[in-house]
């Protein structure tokens, strides 16, 4: 059955490279674009906080004691709170969560390996290819959403991705995308002195085979550069929940998450200061896959995997409906990503899938300042 599912997804797909369609007149409205991804992160914590037993465990927790005193509360509204403060102030008042099984809001992949690479193609890409299988180092043959957007007037140059771990390269395709690309212990080209210390740290990499650096020096390099180059476009990979998981550490799971929303915060706050973003930026914060949905296997993930295919998202911006908590019947996937990233910078050339149009608001003034007050 596995293999009749193979065989037809290949026909499927057949020799499609991209979503790209140079026939459709693009109309760019201007807005700036911020992609983040929490690898691995589970729906589970996002909106129920930490899970009472892993949390209580010694096995899969150190110090249950400490970690509860910060992340443990019988209520799960006000412990999911506490993980994820920035999501649940800030994004669910102003924006959209996607993803919560438990009130019918349903997010998956559509590619069937649930793995990274396969994740982060279909997210860039729109398809979920059924030739990507694993996470080995090659060069991605489809055309992403960022290389396609780079090679337009009104974003050559204002394109950027920086990511803790060191496969996006071939993922996306550096040589052929030609945006300003950093991942995995690469030095930061043309830093400013407050990034060059954090070069020497990710140089030094004592673990010598390490794929990923640390995210605070991914999350500081991005800053810097938002600061000094204001790129349109920006994508943030964050990889600390995903090592923690596979390092089977709970409680190193959860503060990589409750890093990650502080990150996440720092630079919605630094994006609201600058007159260039300020009420003219959407936020889309996603993970590549989810991870296992029993107390045994939550630290793994895959296709054998129960509840790997499991993801969410969340919206906040000027076109965005702020609904909140999504509750109700729907279904979302993956490879729909890429072509509401085009939806919201008015990128018609980028064709297939989106979400919903009815979760978006007109991309105008009003709107925009309506959003953002959470009317």
């Amino acid at each position: 059955m596995k293999l009749g599912m193979v065989l037809g997804l290949l026909v499927l797909w057949g020799t499609s490279l991209g979503s790209a369609d140079s026939r459709i007149k693009d109309e760019p409205n201007g807005q700036n674009l911020v992609i983040i991804t929490l690898d691995g992160f589970r729906w589970q914590e996002l909106f129920e906080g930490a899970d009472a037993d892993l949390i209580s465990d010694p096995a899969w927790t150190q110090d249950t004691a400490y970690t509860k005193a910060l992340y443990w509360h019988a209520d799960p509204a006000v412990r999911r709170e506490r993980l994820m403060p920035f999501f649940w102030n800030v994004i669910a008042k102003r924006g959209q969560l996607h993803g919560n099984r438990k009130v019918g809001s349903h997010v998956n992949t559509k590619n069937f390996y649930q793995i990274s690479y396969p994740g982060y193609n279909e997210i860039f890409t729109g398809i979920a290819d059924p030739f990507i299988s694993t996470n080995k180092k090659v060069r991605n043959k489809n055309r992403n959403f960022l290389e396609h957007l780079n090679a337009m007037p009104a974003y050559a140059g204002k394109v950027a991705a920086f990511a803790s771990w060191d496969a996006f390269p071939f993922i996306l395709n550096r040589e052929r995308g030609g945006f300003f690309l950093n991942a995995g212990h690469e030095a930061v080209a043309e830093s400013s002195s407050e990034v060059a210390p954090l070069n020497a740290i990710s140089a030094h990499n004592s673990e010598g085979d390490r794929v990923t650096r640390d995210d605070r020096i991914t999350f500081l390099s991005a800053l810097d550069f938002v600061k000094r180059r204001q790129p349109k476009v920006l994508f943030l990979g964050l990889s600390g929940t995903d090592d923690a998981g596979h390092e089977k550490s709970y409680d190193r799971y959860l503060k990589s998450a409750a890093e990650a929303d502080r990150m996440i915060a720092e630079l919605w706050a630094l994006l609201q200061s600058m007159p260039q973003y300020r009420d003219n930026t959407t936020l889309l914060v996603t993970t590549d896959h989810g991870r296992g949905a029993s107390d045994k296997l939550w630290y793994n993930h895959g296709f054998f995997i129960g509840g790997s295919s499991q993801t969410w998202m969340a919206l906040l911006g000027p076109s965005v409906k702020p609904l909140g908590e999504y509750r109700g019947n729907s279904q979302l996937y993956q490879k729909h990503i890429s072509g509401t990233m085009g939806y919201l910078l008015g990128v018609k050339s980028w064709s297939g899938g989106m979400l919903p149009k009815s979760l978006f608001l007109p991309a105008t003034p009003q709107a925009s300042s309506e959003a953002i007050a959470g009317k």
